[in-house]
């Protein structure tokens, strides 16, 4: 939020039209970067852990955008299945792992 206040204004707070999406467009492509280049996200980066294909390869740009997109409709972050991934790791081929 507060890159996008930084770099858009205090209206994407209290304002509508292309203001009012520029906090999530802000963490879309915050998620879809970092989450390429780092495997996470800055608040993951923080907490230590880190977006894995399955198969331990390198996320790749197409997944973390993929990725970055189903959770920014937060719809896939609330559905969970057996093995405690969201359908966006499920989607994406992903799973969230604790860094070393």
């Amino acid at each position: 939020m507060a890159v996008a206040v930084g770099l858009f204004g205090r209206g994407v707070l209290i304002g509508g039209g292309w203001r009012g999406w520029m906090i999530l467009t802000v963490f879309f492509v915050e998620s879809s970067v970092l989450g390429a280049v780092m495997a996470g996200s800055f608040g993951q980066l923080i907490c230590r852990i880190a977006i894995v294909r399955l198969d331990r390869r390198p996320l790749g740009v197409v997944r973390a955008v993929a990725r970055a997109l189903l959770v920014s409709l937060a719809l896939p972050a609330l559905i969970i299945g057996a093995d405690r991934r969201g359908l966006q790791d499920l989607a994406a081929g992903t799973v969230v792992v604790n860094r070393r």
